[in-house]
């Protein structure tokens, strides 16, 4: 099932700025917090104090992908034409131009009219480019008309719309001038070096600062001043070069063929996270700070349907790491730099030479491995086992999963195949069979049956899930996925599997643990996620906070109360990062809401509102704020005001169907409740509340209708099979009633 991104009637978390009084609601007020530890004062020295000893390597960095990452606009950066040129989008017209030595976009802005905008600074130089536009003082947004930079007989030298299948219109939530598309927020941190973005949400300005304007050799290597004084001194360099931030040199990492395998292992240097990479390389929130730890500062995205295929192909775009983190690739010990050159950000070989490597090449290089013409399509190890999408129209990303084809289980789960992404004219059976002749049956990537069937709320899904948890040999992504994927299912195993998982050794399971905990019972809430407060990860304290918050912490331990103050204290100053946006804002009026403080709760929703009029969790959730007050009318009308501004109608529908059924109008309530199901029938919520409302009503066949079609769409859903019993049971039908029964029997429990 492709559920859509969740609005929830109660706020998920919080953030820095309410008032006194909430913040000692929230916090064990006897509890003092401890001092934050003291680290030793590093600083920024610029990629110029490198250049002078490390010749070579920034000889190696000029002009790479990473120096030219953003460019202040001019003469010298600018590829794209300016010369007056026109580009028409839906019958909208975008012009380019020069003002003298300055470079501007003519377009429509947030208000619907034709306004200049300076460009201030270009992004990328291959395929496309892209430029930064200042909408109002220290506030950039990326125009989404790109320069395709490729030469002209491939189709570049031309203007392109990034979203070119659907009108995109002021005041849509992917409207460049709208938080998406802000340069502050979404893309500075990984563009420049030591970013600061500045957020003042008193003025609701941006002063958005950065060491270096490009990814510069402190980006990946840290700080640099221990490091240079130890030089200037002469000192003997301590292990990681007196950086925080250790990258081993390739020097140090040998693979080697060993007798009778026909695969390198790693027979110096240690296996690492490849932590100066990730941050910049994968789907992730930034939760801000001074942090050098990936998983301290970063909260990496599980494996979401709304962003990868159910075997875990990349769908969305996701930046390589959450791909990489399911390869046996990444299971041998392989680090990025491995393969990549970070100092030219290009392979270290090119073609199959790159693999062979490590792979033997008379072995994996040959015909009788990849049965294509040597010189020929589909003879690239790449083409097999890195299929690639494209991205921002154009660009082509490769799949760094690097999976075994299953022609038969794609099409099972209905995913792209790379055999037949190039045999278009054939089967996947037909491909199946041809890969059968030359190799043994493969089980790569079983958890994609678990994952489409649990999905799609079929009876194997949720006992193919707890075991795929319970054996612990799937990648910890794919762990860590399935846990959430048992919290929607709201699986009876999931408390057993959460206390076993909350010793993950992977923080991204331990992550998934505290927030797959938060619909236990409050006493295993607590039980399962008091002992992730002392993490060693801060982005896992952080989730244990938030699904903590509103707990009853007056009877625990002092050392648990102590870690609960100090959690709650990074979990306020995470949530204080993101003031800027919707969300953020939301989370303050969280702890507003629990502190009892309703005013100021529906003043930062409200908030929310200004800064993201399309976020529609704040009107979701001011209404609910309402409800609690018995101001359905007041909550009628923030929603009505999001049937045409909110990102998620559907959701924005739900929510007025519900709030006219407390105010008696059940005729237009049973409307926008339908409305919902209509939209997005695949969220099994929306089909059940407006199954109830209309039996309610007396469309009682009608009801049993939206029942059965839902039961249909997902045979395992037990809500949906035992509202079908009940119903059934009412209406004198005892047969039907017997047939669902039995179905609910034969679900039974997972072990």
């Amino acid at each position: 099932m492709k559920r859509a991104l969740a609005v929830v009637s109660l706020f998920v978390c919080a953030t820095l700025g309410c008032s006194k009084k909430a913040d000692e609601a929230v916090l064990p007020s006897s509890v003092p917090a401890k001092p934050e530890k003291q680290t030793a004062a590093l600083h920024h020295v610029g990629t110029a104090a490198c250049a002078g000893c490390h010749e070579e390597q920034h000889r190696d960095w000029l002009g790479s992908h990473h120096d030219l990452a953003m460019q202040r606009a001019n003469e010298q950066t600018v590829l794209g034409d300016f010369e007056n040129a026109e580009f028409r989008y839906y019958g909208e017209t975008s012009r380019f131009l020069r003002d003298g030595d300055a470079y501007v976009v003519e377009a429509l802005g947030a208000d619907g009219e034709m306004s200049r905008f300076p460009v201030v600074y270009t992004f990328g130089i291959e395929p496309l480019q892209q430029y930064l536009v200042e909408v109002e003082e220290g506030r950039l947004q990326s125009f989404p008309i790109a320069w395709d930079t490729r030469p002209k007989p491939s189709g570049g030298q031309r203007w392109f719309h990034l979203q070119p299948g659907e009108y995109i219109e002021p005041g849509d939530p992917l409207h460049w001038t709208g938080p998406s598309y802000n340069w502050n927020h979404a893309c500075a941190d990984c563009h420049s070096t030591a970013v600061k973005k500045n957020y003042d949400r008193a003025t609701k300005t941006y002063s958005t600062e950065y060491f270096e304007i490009d990814v510069g050799c402190e980006a990946c290597h840290g700080r640099g001043s221990r490091h240079v004084a130890l030089a200037e001194d002469d000192a003997p360099l301590p292990a990681g070069g007196g950086f925080r931030r250790r990258i081993p040199p390739q020097a140090e990492r040998i693979w080697a063929f060993q007798e009778g395998r026909d695969i390198a292992v790693l027979t110096s240097g240690r296996s690492t996270e490849p932590e100066a990479c990730a941050p910049c390389h994968s789907r992730r929130a930034d939760l801000g700070g001074d942090h050098d730890d990936y998983h301290d500062r970063y909260r990496l995205a599980a494996l979401d349907e709304l962003l990868y295929f159910d075997d875990g192909q990349i769908e969305d775009e996701v930046y390589v790491y959450g791909s990489f983190l399911q390869s046996k690739m990444h299971a041998a010990g392989v680090v990025c730099s491995d393969c990549h050159d970070g100092h030219t950000a290009e392979t270290r070989a090119r073609g199959n030479a790159l693999c062979s490597r490590c792979h033997k090449a008379e072995v994996y290089d040959v015909r009788e491995h990849h049965f294509h013409d040597p010189e020929g399509d589909g003879s690239l190890c790449t083409d097999c086992h890195m299929p690639k999408r494209p991205y921002m129209v154009l660009d082509y990303r490769g799949d760094h999963r690097f999976g075994l084809p299953r022609p038969a289980l794609s099409a099972a789960v209905g995913t792209p195949d790379a055999c037949t992404g190039c045999h278009a004219d054939k089967s996947p059976q037909w491909a199946e069979r041809h890969i059968d002749k030359h190799f043994d049956k493969r089980a790569d990537h079983e958890f994609a049956r678990a994952f489409h069937a649990a999905r799609n709320q079929r009876p194997e899904g949720e006992p193919a899930l707890v075991e795929l948890v319970a054996a612990g040999a799937a990648p910890a992504i794919v762990r860590a996925t399935a846990l959430l994927e048992l919290r929607a299912l709201r699986s009876p195993a999931l408390p057993a599997l959460l206390m076993r998982a909350s010793s993950d050794a992977s923080p991204v399971v331990r992550r998934s643990v505290a927030v797959a905990a938060r619909d236990l019972s409050p006493a295993e809430r607590v039980e399962v996620v008091r002992p992730l407060l002392r993490d060693r990860a801060r982005t896992v304290r952080v989730e244990a906070v938030g699904t903590l918050l509103g707990s009853d912490a007056s009877r625990w331990r002092r050392r648990d109360q102590d870690a609960l103050k100090e959690a709650t204290a990074e979990y306020l100053q995470a949530r204080a990062f993101n003031s800027d946006r919707g969300e953020g804002l939301a989370d303050l009026a969280y702890v507003a809401a629990l502190s009892g403080d309703l005013e100021h709760a529906e003043e930062n929703l409200r908030e929310a509102l200004q800064v993201d009029p399309a976020f529609t969790a704040a009107y979701v959730n001011l209404a609910d704020l309402y409800r609690g007050q018995r101001r359905d009318e007041d909550a009628e009308a923030i929603l009505r005001q999001g049937l045409t501004a909110a990102a998620d109608r559907a959701a924005v529908e739900f929510a007025l169907g519900l709030t006219l059924v407390r105010l008696q109008r059940h005729g237009e309530a049973i409307a926008h409740l339908k409305k919902a199901y209509d939209m997005r029938p695949e969220t099994i919520r929306f089909g059940y509340v407006y199954s109830v409302a209309q039996f309610d009503s007396g469309k009682r066949d009608a009801a049993l209708r939206t029942l059965e079609h839902m039961h249909k769409r997902y045979p395992a859903n037990r809500d949906v099979l035992q509202l079908l019993i009940g119903y059934s049971q009412q209406m004198g039908r005892a047969k039907a009633a017997q047939k669902y029964a039995a179905k609910l029997g034969r679900l039974g429990r997972p072990n």
